[in-house]
């Protein structure tokens, strides 16, 4: 009696051990079945963690360090580039502060040495108004897998790149004012240069660049405080290599009367009524990258 007991134990136990056992295969034959598919979302997140670091790298390059040479958007021909301003007083770059030169002079071949041939890139920097200071290749949406890096950084949507302040006053007589700027074709290509006069009781004098005349003296009016004029393009050097531009300011003998004048660099399209002295303080911006391999 005891042994037909024993019997049906070991038979139950063993009818527990394959419905059991029934769930498992089909676990197993499904995952048999769909191996490739777990192998491919496998090796695609191990590719994209390594596509995001590459773009992550990158990004930090260009928003973090300078280049070298530190100077580079004026000599050309850099090692390696970098969007950093460099303080020349520390020797050292001052991260997520964007240089508007810098900007204007990477291209398509310095960009290009950086990502390495195998992969394509797209750069969009802009004002958190919305306005587009640089983009820099084309982006490929078909791309199987792109990664996308965004930082803020400051940058101005203005640069003063020359100015006579303070020294335009009463002499007794006509006095000329120099000082001079520099533009390359790279620079010409990004920005529009601009003369802002903040006069302050003179009513004749002229503003030039490279003996051509910006502001007449018709225009000057002691009546009228400030005067903005887009410098033609075609009166700007635009060379390979920097070259210095020279502004000229001749201003008549007008006793009590003082002007500051300034040569402003801003991105292609910003519309006249930016163009002032407070659009040259820094602003936050964006630094977006997409990388993808070709």
């Amino acid at each position: 009696m005891r042994g037909i007991l024993a019997d049906k134990r070991g038979f139950a136990f063993s009818l527990d051990i394959l419905l059991a056992l029934i769930p498992l295969t089909i676990m197993l034959g499904m995952l048999a079945a769909d191996m490739d598919n777990i192998m491919y979302l496998t090796q695609s997140t191990i590719y994209q963690s390594a596509l995001d670091r590459q773009a992550s790298d990158i990004a930090d390059a260009l928003v973090e360090t300078s280049g070298v040479p530190p100077d580079w958007e004026q000599l050309g021909n850099p090692q390696s580039i970098g969007l950093a301003r460099y303080d020349p007083v520390r020797n050292m770059p001052q991260k997520n502060y964007l240089s508007p030169a810098k900007i204007a002079g990477i291209n398509t071949t310095n960009m290009g040495e950086l990502v390495g041939p195998e992969y394509g890139y797209y750069i969009n920097i802009s004002t958190t108004e919305g306005l587009t200071v640089r983009t820099l290749g084309t982006l490929n949406t078909s791309a199987p897998d792109i990664a996308r890096v965004e930082r803020y950084v400051l940058t101005t949507n203005v640069e003063r790149v020359g100015s006579i302040e303070g020294l335009i006053r009463d002499a007794g007589q006509p006095r000329t004012y120099t000082t001079n700027f520099p533009t390359n074709e790279a620079y010409l290509r990004i920005y529009d240069y601009w003369v802002l006069v903040i006069n302050r009781g003179y009513d004749s004098a002229f503003v030039d660049v490279n003996n051509n005349r910006v502001v007449p003296p018709n225009e000057i009016n002691r009546h009228i405080t400030e005067i903005k004029k887009q410098i033609n393009e075609t009166y700007l050097y635009n060379n390979t290599t920097f070259r210095d531009n020279i502004l000229s300011v001749r201003t008549q003998s007008n006793p009590g009367a003082s002007m500051d004048v300034y040569i402003l660099a801003a991105p292609k399209g910003t519309p006249p009524d930016q163009i002032t002295l407070d659009n040259v303080r820094l602003r936050p911006a964006r630094f977006v990258l997409y990388l993808w391999l070709k």
